[in-house]
């Protein structure tokens, strides 16, 4: 039975993740030293509705656009990043599923709207068809948060035809286990896990084509009437992780101004009175804005009545790497205006400096893949075959 939509704005749902920040930031430590997201932090984003904000009216989705993906995820960001992605996830994955068929949809929220769904995207495991579905096995690693999520999909190749085609298979927690292999430097709090399956029947009915995903016409999406359900991948898949880059940032930036008022230099001078701090700060601060600048028009595009042109995703596209590239810089600056203080374990600037550094590597946001499909555009030059997510 579907679950009756309640309505709640933008404002109301930021105004419940405010509630929820300070909690977020105290908790930054132990999501770090444990290497996964605290269960009573998931369990607070579930309870207040973040896996609604993308999800479909119809099974209790709030209705929300990507600008309310955007400013929630910058919001739990700035407090600490593994939270951030994590939170980021389970806005972003409740909208994928809505892609897959119907009854895939309803296995997920027969028991109600709020579940976390993780993820692994590249296609490793072996796919071997069989009546009424495919069996699975193999390994997917990368799984973030799939420590707090009740079901998951992970790539795979299908061969049934000319050409293989990467394909997503969604299955419950039960199907699979799970391999402790996140031992990392940076985002170590997103318990970014791998995926075990073991000969695992997943229906057709539970499967999704990368291409329909990526051209925003999978067969689940043909149900719903909102345009962000028709959008192309490229368009705002990698906002999932911009946001949380630019809220880390953003978070690192108000720490560091309000820490350095009071901080005192060689002979107890002002450190906040010198110029070179101050015009550092300013270049900063508008390295940091540009950044915002250019990922809220990505989100105009996105969310245009019209489906973005090829010229247009690939310049979001082009924009997400360029942002990632001004936030790296602008944190790069705040811990050079640190000095050794910023580099103790005790200061958050350091996570920062390392989870921002580590997110900037994801592949979405790769600025050698992404500049050279807009330069190949910009000249009429043909698409790079291989990336086929564009």
């Amino acid at each position: 039975m579907l679950t009756p939509n309640v309505a709640v704005t933008k404002a109301q749902i930021i105004d419940r993740v405010r509630g929820l920040v300070p909690r977020f930031r105290w908790r930054a430590a132990q999501a770090e030293e444990t290497r996964e997201l605290p269960k009573e932090s998931a369990s607070e984003m579930l309870n207040v509705g973040l896996a609604r904000i993308l999800m479909p009216v119809g099974f209790g989705g709030y209705g929300l656009g990507f600008d309310s993906w955007f400013d929630v995820v910058r919001e739990i960001s700035k407090a600490d990043a593994s939270h951030g992605w994590c939170a980021s996830l389970i806005i972003h994955h409740a909208h994928c599923v809505a892609q897959f068929p119907e009854e895939a949809q309803r296995a997920v929220w027969a028991g109600g709207p709020d579940v976390a769904v993780a993820a692994s995207f590249m296609p490793l495991i072996q796919v071997r068809p069989v009546d009424g579905g495919y069996t699975i096995s193999g390994k997917s690693p990368f799984t973030s948060g799939v420590g707090h999520s009740g079901w998951a999909f992970i790539g795979g190749m299908v061969d049934n035809g000319p050409k293989p085609e990467w394909t997503f298979f969604l299955m419950p927690r039960d199907d699979f286990s799970v391999e402790d292999t996140w031992h990392t430097v940076g985002m170590r709090g997103t318990g970014s896990n791998t995926i075990v399956t073991e000969n695992v029947f997943v229906p057709v009915e539970r499967t999704l084509r990368l291409t329909e995903l990526r051209d925003g016409n999978g067969p689940g999406s043909l149900l719903h009437e909102s345009p962000i359900f028709h959008k192309p991948f490229a368009a705002y898949a990698p906002l999932t992780f911009a946001a949380t880059l630019l809220g880390t940032t953003q978070g690192a930036y108000e720490h560091f101004r309000d820490w350095t008022k009071s901080r005192k230099g060689p002979g107890g001078t002002s450190v906040a009175e010198r110029t070179s701090i101050q015009t550092q700060l300013a270049r900063t601060a508008a390295d940091i804005d540009a950044a915002e600048l250019l990922l809220r028009r990505t989100i105009e595009v996105a969310e245009a009545a019209t489906s973005p042109s090829f010229e247009l995703r690939a310049r979001s596209m082009r924009d997400y790497s360029r942002a990632t590239e001004f936030l790296v810089c602008a944190i790069d600056s705040l811990m050079s205006m640190s000095g050794t203080a910023g580099f103790a374990t005790s200061h958050p600037l350091q996570r920062a400096w390392r989870d921002i550094h580590f997110a900037s590597m994801h592949v979405s946001l790769n600025p050698e893949k992404a500049y050279s499909h807009f330069g190949r555009v910009e000249f009429g030059l043909p698409p790079d075959g291989q990336l086929i997510y564009f």
